[in-house]
């Protein structure tokens, strides 16, 4: 039985935790972190990543937005990472339902309660984001 596209869209929330092979110029699947749902039912998303790029470690205020995330805390995760939170990417809602009924999109898991707190107050007080991306993703 095939569940219903609002039952899907309902499951995703703020702090769930996505696998997608389906990125452009992305050529492996990815992590990816619901943020935000705005109200145009636009996801705001962040990617997970093994590694930080080294072209944010030169740059202070993006590299203060590369948070940790523990193998102990998320057993999905082959080894300590980073949620990349220096750019919001977004995506339709209708986008990953669609993913996920064609088996190309999955459900992970939550971000722990306190991280996301972490997550969110790390971003919001970030100059990296403007005023209107705020407010769309982050409160």
């Amino acid at each position: 039985m095939e569940l219903p596209n609002i039952v899907l869209e309902n499951e995703i929330k703020r702090g769930s935790i996505l696998h997608s092979y389906n990125f452009e110029n992305i050529d492996h699947g990815k992590f990816f972190v619901v943020i935000g749902i705005n109200k145009d039912s636009m996801v705001g998303f962040f990617f997970i990543n093994s590694n930080i790029n080294k072209y944010i470690q030169n740059k202070p205020e993006m590299l203060a937005v590369q948070y940790p995330l523990l193998k102990k805390d998320y057993s999905f995760l082959q080894y300590d990472s980073f949620l990349c939170a220096n750019e919001i990417e977004e995506i339709k809602k209708t986008d990953i339902v669609q993913g996920i009924k064609q088996g190309n999109v999955k459900f992970i898991d939550e971000l722990r309660k306190t991280h996301l707190n972490e997550i969110l107050n790390m971003v919001r007080n970030s100059r990296l984001f403007d005023k209107k991306q705020k407010q769309l993703y982050f409160y």
